[in-house]
């Protein structure tokens, strides 16, 4: 059986980059609501904390919202969280930025 790796080696660059670029887009649009759903807050809960209206909210968790790191970092602190990033650089070194 083949790997996920030796079977988009077989598919074209442009194949690659579309598979990755929605993988990337089915992380982002799961990633904001299910941060809240397994905080047990409703959309309309968080909405009323960040002082918002709640389809504002469901438009913070569509992939096609691109939101500023400074509207992430209200969205999680409006559940009680708090937001940091992770740098990867090329050597492979890791560096956590807290915002």
């Amino acid at each position: 059986m083949a790997t996920l790796d030796e079977l988009l080696e077989k598919r074209s660059p442009k194949s690659r980059e579309r598979i990755s670029a929605r993988a990337e887009q089915l992380r982002q649009e799961h990633s904001l609501a299910k941060l809240r759903e397994e905080l047990n807050i409703s959309q309309e809960q968080l909405a009323n904390t960040l002082g918002i209206k709640q389809p504002a909210v469901v438009k913070m968790e569509k992939v096609s919202s691109d939101p500023k790191i400074s509207t992430l970092k209200r969205y999680i602190e409006g559940m009680g969280g708090e937001l940091s990033l992770e740098v990867k650089l090329p050597d492979g070194k890791r560096i956590a930025l807290s915002l």
